[in-house]
């Protein structure tokens, strides 16, 4: 009797070895506790964009506002503080007075950035328009529904190049400012010469974080993430190359 319950016993944990070490088991049993090995986690954690952009989609709060704050929303003009002629262009609800979603001819922001009369369009002279890819977004984003939508832009804080990188955040966000016959505070910031200059003198990433005495820049707005804020402080200490 004793024999022949060590061998029901060892027929059961064989049976049940083969049964989980079966490739066709059900998957959680295949995935390691530890794939890092010992008691440590794993050493890769891959993190993905909870909410990545889409490239058929214009974005209120990461494209559009960003535009207008740097074109449109600037003291004396259509920021919290004049709103002259009573338009505000700094935030969703004000800029919706001036737009009819799905509606370019009864909108009166693509009116007014449209118009040829300089007396007329926005930004007025001695700024200049807005570029025709510019006024794209804004049309393309009425014809959407002029929805208050936003997304995340994929950023790596360790890719630094100056053209692919960081001059379009440059045009989006300060040359609304800075370029023109009279730039703000007598900086332009249109090309790469006149960036680096700026980085090399400790003005940029002043302005930037809003240290050393600077105002935070961009005008109007809590600052630039902090992913492009990385992306810019590596560049300037890698010494500002034209990459």
């Amino acid at each position: 009797m004793t024999k022949n319950i060590f061998l029901y016993l060892v027929t059961l944990l064989f049976v049940t070895g083969v049964i989980f070490s079966c490739k066709h088991h059900p998957d959680f049993l295949d995935i390691p506790l530890n794939p890092g090995g010992g008691n440590n986690p794993p050493d890769t954690v891959v993190i993905t964009n909870p909410n990545p952009c889409d490239p058929n989609v214009v974005y209120f709060q990461t494209t559009i506002l960003p535009l207008l704050t740097s074109k449109c929303a600037q003291p004396d003009c259509h920021d919290q503080a004049t709103q002259e002629d009573g338009v505000g262009l700094f935030d969703y609800n004000n800029v919706m007075e001036q737009v009819d979603p799905g509606d370019l001819n009864g909108s009166d922001l693509w009116e007014m950035i449209t118009e040829t009369d300089p007396d007329d369009r926005m930004p007025p002279p001695p700024n200049a328009p807005l570029t025709q890819q510019e006024r794209d977004l804004i049309r393309n984003w009425i014809l959407q529904g002029a929805q208050n939508n936003t997304c995340t832009p994929d950023c790596n804080p360790d890719e630094f190049s100056f053209s692919v990188n960081l001059f379009p955040i440059v045009q989006l966000h300060c040359q609304g400012c800075h370029s023109g016959s009279q730039p703000d505070g007598g900086i332009s910031l249109t090309n790469y010469t006149q960036v680096k200059a700026v980085a090399d003198n400790g003005l940029l990433m002043s302005a930037l974080n809003g240290t050393n005495g600077s105002p935070l820049m961009p005008y109007n707005t809590l600052g630039l993430p902090d992913c492009y804020k990385s992306q810019f402080q590596t560049w300037v200490d890698a010494g500002a190359p034209n990459n």
